[in-house]
């Protein structure tokens, strides 16, 4: 019987205490999603030497939340998370436009043909 090998690719990161600071003000579940979205993409986020760099994300819901998470990704270093905040419709509407979101990188990560990547509310 020939069975499909499967694996969890690891995610491996690290929470600046500001990132966790700027959290806080979030109720658990709001934290929770926000979190597993930036998780879904980690691994495909671009590298940029010593250059922070900026991700939104959407918490679906009867008033939505739109955030940017700020944070430092560098060849062989763990990624940090440096800074988070909230944000209006328009400023998540650029980071779409200029594929910087967090459904974006969803989106290209599928059209590659990956598509069994699992979607964490995005």
């Amino acid at each position: 019987m020939d069975s499909e090998q499967k694996f969890i690719e690891e995610s491996r990161y690290e929470i600046d205490d500001w990132f966790y600071s700027q959290l806080e003000a979030y109720d658990r579940d709001h934290q929770t999603l926000m979190i597993a979205q930036f998780l879904t993409v980690i691994n495909y986020l671009p590298i940029e030497t010593k250059w922070y760099q900026e991700v939104a994300g959407v918490i679906k819901g009867t008033e939505p939340l739109f955030f940017a998470i700020e944070f430092l990704k560098e060849s062989d270093e763990l990624t940090v998370l440096i800074d988070l905040n909230e944000i209006e419709v328009d400023e998540y509407l650029d980071f779409i436009s200029n594929q910087k979101s967090i459904k974006s990188y969803n989106d290209a990560y599928r059209k590659n043909g990956n598509a069994n990547q699992e979607s964490s509310g995005v």
